[in-house]
């Protein structure tokens, strides 16, 4: 998702401009695995972020995840529990999580210096918040609290991410970027932890 372009081994990158898609897995519903149960785990985001080096091989990184969602469809008379609460469904139900625009800030590791394929890392904190919602014409009850066609659950929070990448430099002034994401929840909040990976393909840009 992010990436330096390096061209001279001892001279500081420019700053950058890094946009692409990516490929999201979240396994926000796959405690609800099992017979008549359908969970549609992935989703596409669009990913923007600048990066501001401080050497050849250390720069700050900030950044934007656009809004995903994945969900889950339960069958009539289903029950179980989901983050850590019981629930009940009377009639045929989709449920869904919605993840808001997310918000990236951290620090990037490059492993070579003025070469066409660089192999760089990715650490810092990710600043979300999900929106679980049901819908259909039967009745949820989570947490002893029935709910027909909204929200039952709200959470936020901020958890650490790791990345790792590869790079391939087009020009002087651009490159091509692969990289696997993948924020590493610390803690659940309200029983929902967000727990979330994902692959990129972007192309970057030097100022």
């Amino acid at each position: 998702m992010l990436v330096t372009n390096i061209s001279l081994a001892h001279e500081i990158p420019k700053p950058s401009l890094n946009t692409g898609m990516t490929i999201i897995y979240d396994q926000a519903f796959d405690s609800l695995s099992g017979p008549g149960v359908t969970i549609d785990d992935s989703d596409i985001a669009a990913s923007f972020s600048l990066t501001y080096p401080v050497s050849p091989n250390v720069a700050f990184e900030v950044g934007v995840l656009s809004s995903f969602e994945v969900s889950a469809v339960l069958p009539s008379s289903d029950s179980g529990t989901l983050h850590g609460k019981s629930y009940s469904t009377n009639g045929t139900l989709t449920l869904t999580a919605k993840t808001g625009t997310s918000y990236q800030t951290g620090m990037k590791f490059n492993t070579s210096i003025n070469q066409s394929f660089n192999i760089y890392a990715r650490t810092g904190l990710v600043f979300w918040d999900v929106d679980f919602s049901s819908s259909g014409s039967g009745t949820l009850t989570y947490n002893g609290t029935s709910y027909n066609s909204k929200s039952f659950l709200k959470v936020d929070g901020s958890d650490p991410y790791l990345g790792l990448g590869l790079s391939y430099k087009t020009n002087d002034r651009s490159s091509l970027n692969l990289d696997y994401l993948t924020l590493a929840s610390t803690n659940a909040i309200d029983g929902a932890a967000f727990d979330v990976s994902g692959y990129s393909l972007s192309w970057l840009f030097n100022f």
